[in-house]
């Protein structure tokens, strides 16, 4: 709906849906589901948190802001009311 909205205006909308970003509230939800759970943090990120992916790998900062720029530059607008999943693959299930 936004995007029917903004497109009078020439403006694009996107929504960026980032899968596990290692940021301090994800490490602090790996230590304290490796004390709930009884097992260590390794065993919380590869089974758990990263089990789902494509490659075991942690959404990066870097990767989110490579995507953001990717759409600030995108002047047709082709892609607007999209969103889209960076995430490793864990969304592919």
């Amino acid at each position: 709906m936004l995007a029917k909205e903004g497109a009078a205006y020439n403006i694009h909308t996107y929504v960026v849906c980032p899968g596990f970003v290692k940021t301090p509230l994800v490490e602090k939800q790996i230590s304290e589901q490796a004390k709930i759970k009884g097992i260590s943090q390794e065993a919380v990120i590869k089974d758990i948190l990263l089990k789902d992916t494509i490659d075991g790998e942690f959404t990066t900062m870097e990767e989110v802001a490579n995507l953001v720029s990717f759409f600030a530059h995108d002047s047709s607008g082709v892609m607007s009311g999209q969103s889209l999943l960076v995430s490793h693959g864990w969304g592919m299930l």
